[in-house]
């Protein structure tokens, strides 16, 4: 895969999809650690404009991916769920200038709590969303796609030690903390594998990224969920445990029991059941972690990355994803617990 940079444009893109003429310079925002997302005003409107990594882009899957995430969206909003979906436009919601791609949203005024950020009738109204989530039924959506399982981390594709001893051999700064880490790593692994398989019989559809950052809060405090490109197969306890622990502070390093505990009790409250055992849900957690800290190595290395500030960015990231894989198998006793305390 070719390093390939972000090629924007955004008069043409206004031209060709008639949106009107830009009022300024387009402004960036912040968003997430794959895309650029930008403020986008011009005498007919403001958008939300997502362009997508260049790389992600190339990738085999990318386009069914992106398709599948707008159905889904596009499902959850007809359902009462006060989803935002791309903007449709030439018949296309995939739009294409000069190679690069976008996603165009209407500009949506809320506010996002920010990472760690406490907020207890937060997590009762997202355990309510999760559980009403979780009962639609987005299967037709996959008539043509039957493959759908839990797939672990591929150790054969995924060759840390090679990463680690080509980092160490060009100065990378992490590349010590992952040479440490190397046995964890492989120990994480068989752990992912080991669970999937008791995971895999009960799959559904749903968001998979619910933290909060795509969460946006009227001035009603009504959410607002965007940022549906994730949405895919999961195991709805494997969902449930995920955004537990986004809503009660633990990526931050401070996690709250009580949120923790509130989030999965009124999920319970409104219909969400537990399909697994709190185990083998909490060891297959390491499967993300562990695509993600493969994919920032492959791009803080240069080998899957669009500029220097994507490389930047996969450095930081490397680091931060070792120590926060640590800290999440530190924290499976105890969050077993709490499971128990609470279900």
């Amino acid at each position: 895969m070719g390093n390939l940079n972000y090629n924007l444009n955004f008069e043409m893109l206004c031209a060709k999809y008639k949106l009107g003429n830009l009022k300024n310079e387009p402004e960036q925002v912040t968003g997430g650690l794959l895309h650029r997302m930008y403020r986008l005003q011009t005498d007919k409107a403001l958008y939300a404009v997502k362009a997508l990594n260049p790389q992600i882009m190339q990738r085999d899957t990318a386009m069914y991916n992106y398709t599948l995430s707008e159905k889904v969206a596009n499902m959850a909003y007809q359902k009462g769920i006060n989803a935002v979906p791309a903007i449709v436009s030439n018949d296309c919601f995939m739009h294409e200038i000069e190679g690069q791609f976008y996603l165009l949203f209407p500009w949506v005024e809320g506010k996002a709590l920010s990472s760690g950020e406490i907020d207890m009738e937060c997590c009762k109204v997202i355990g309510e969303l999760l559980a009403k989530l979780h009962k639609i039924d987005f299967s037709t959506l996959l008539d043509h796609h039957p493959n759908v399982n839990l797939e672990p981390v591929n150790t054969s594709t995924v060759r840390w030690n090679k990463y680690a001893l080509q980092a160490k051999e060009v100065g990378v700064e992490w590349s010590a903390l992952l040479l440490d880490h190397l046995s964890q790593i492989n120990h994480w692994e068989q752990l992912v594998d080991s669970s999937a398989e008791q995971l895999s019989n009960h799959m559904i559809i749903s968001h998979r990224d619910l933290d909060q950052k795509n969460v946006l809060w009227d001035e009603h405090r009504v959410p607002i969920i965007i940022d549906w490109e994730a949405a895919g197969p999961i195991h709805p306890t494997q969902e449930l445990i995920d955004v537990a622990l986004y809503w009660s502070g633990f990526e931050s390093g401070s996690v709250s029991k009580d949120a923790f505990c509130t989030l999965i009790s009124t999920y319970l409250g409104h219909g969400g059941g537990i399909y697994a055992n709190w185990s083998d849900v909490l060891n297959y957690g390491f499967h993300g972690k562990l695509e993600w800290l493969a994919y920032n190595i492959r791009r803080s290395l240069g080998l899957e990355s669009t500029d220097d500030t994507e490389r930047e960015l996969g450095t930081l990231e490397v680091t931060r994803s070792i120590l926060g894989l640590k800290d999440y198998a530190d924290f499976i006793p105890e969050c077993i617990e709490w499971c128990n305390q609470v279900y």
